[in-house]
């Protein structure tokens, strides 16, 4: 069976002004990405089950932010502008030259609504491939301030009655728009060029086409999604709804693929952190973008992890943050209230406590006691530090990059070492201990 073809609109011109933020709406974010990017990508993760032709994202005139950051990440994505702020309605009519002679269907979707998944995605393909036009909706327990779906006795699609125009009966209908549409190209813009402009709100409504295609007797299908998937992020007070929506659905993700969370609602996980099986998180765990987590690795409570690698076997924590660029091989083990930046820790290395090690390598079996510091900075650059296996670094002691010590070397505690290490060698740098007796108090 031949796949359909479809093409995206993501409506993302609005001000987003209620989030009272410099940055644009879409590029706030919901488990470490953008929500422009989070949408982007539910439509690519579907395109083994259909074929994708376009994916066209509407902006608003002062959003070269938003531009600049989709033309860095995703290739072969289109921009259009949507010059005045007039509706939802005129920001897919920005979009028409692209799809003029264009003959298969459109997916109209928001641009501020991080949670949409996969399966409405799909949804909409099959309700496009049924009827000329259809949209999405949702029953909610709560549905003010959403536009409501009004159904005729034959429950079909009538039209949508926004919030602001419903009567009260109306206003107790519990269907509610999603924002979300399917349609064929040509019908489109066809009713699009009907929808009038209003003068009181300024602004033409996208909605406006079901009532145009009731008109002209076109059926409209419907199809019906979680309410979590329209939830749209207008303020800080949705972002912060988005954002633990989220966190529930990827704790759940984490848990079913087989990872222990000893306080699930504590931990809080990026968009892309891979766990493996047999991993357990304690409490208080923050994952930032860019971690990949082994097998039967155990992660204490209040650790930071971000664009780390950790292989299987691995012990973290408590208390411990792991910056951009560390891998931690096979049973190497952090310990509490150690930062590791940019650094391999290989295969049964130990940083038990109390440590900063940046810019390093740090051999199999090394021991690193408690309070040693690699000094990587030297007001300019970033110096590196080698230590070979199984040497034992003494508590206390300040590697002074950059710096090579050998295998199976020891520094004695307290040291400051500025000079290289041979292999097999012990190197202590302090003052000479001096022990007088004590004066007598008059």
């Amino acid at each position: 069976m031949q796949k359909e073809t479809f093409s995206f609109i993501i409506l993302a011109a609005g001000k987003g002004t209620r989030m009272k933020s410099s940055n644009s709406k879409v590029l706030h974010k919901v488990a470490g990405e953008p929500i422009i990017s989070l949408i982007i990508n539910k439509i690519l993760s579907i395109k083994k089950k259909i074929l994708i032709d376009k994916i066209v994202v509407v902006l608003g005139r002062d959003s070269q932010d938003i531009k600049s950051f989709i033309e860095e990440i995703f290739k072969g994505i289109k921009i259009v502008i949507q010059h005045e702020q007039a509706g939802t309605a005129d920001a897919v009519l920005s979009a028409k030259k692209i799809f003029r002679n264009y003959k298969n269907k459109i997916i109209i979707l928001c641009g501020d609504t991080p949670l949409i998944s996969s399966k409405l995605l799909l949804n909409l393909t099959t309700l496009g491939a049924s009827f000329r036009l259809g949209l999405s909706g949702f029953k909610s327990l709560k549905p003010f301030g959403y536009g409501r779906i009004v159904l005729n006795s034959s429950k079909q699609v009538s039209s949508i009655i926004e919030e602001q125009n419903a009567s009260a009966s109306q206003k107790k209908i519990d269907l509610c728009n999603s924002g979300m549409y399917v349609s064929e190209s040509k019908l489109l813009f066809s009713l699009l060029s009907k929808v009038k402009f209003n003068t009181k709100k300024r602004e033409m409504y996208l909605t406006d086409i079901i009532y145009l295609a009731n008109k002209d007797n076109i059926e409209i299908g419907i199809t019906y999604n979680d309410e979590i998937d329209s939830l749209g992020v207008n303020n800080r007070e949705g972002l912060a709804m988005a954002e633990k929506e989220m966190q529930n659905i990827l704790r759940k993700k984490a848990m079913e693929k087989g990872v222990t969370l000893i306080a699930p609602e504590t931990v809080f996980f990026s968009k892309d952190t891979k766990l493996a099986r047999d991993v357990e998180i304690g409490p208080n765990v923050v994952f930032g973008p860019g971690v990949k987590i082994g097998e039967g690795v155990k992660i204490e409570a209040f650790c930071h992890l971000e664009g780390v690698t950790v292989k299987k076997h691995c012990t973290i924590g408590p208390f411990a943050r792991l910056r951009p660029g560390t891998v931690l091989e096979e049973s190497a083990k952090i310990g509490n209230f150690v930062e590791v930046k940019k650094s391999k820790i290989n295969k049964g290395a130990k940083v038990n406590h109390l440590s900063y090690v940046g810019d390093s390598d740090i051999g199999e079996k090394v021991n690193i006691g408690a309070g040693v510091i690699t000094c990587n900075y030297d007001g300019v650059n970033k110096n590196k530090t080698t230590i070979g296996k199984k040497s034992f670094i003494g508590s206390n002691v300040s590697l002074v990059a950059p710096i090579k010590v050998g295998s199976n070397a020891l520094i004695g505690a307290g040291s400051v070492i500025t000079k290289d290490i041979p292999n097999n060698m012990l190197a202590v740098e302090r003052n000479k201990q001096v022990t007088i007796k004590k004066r007598n108090k008059k």
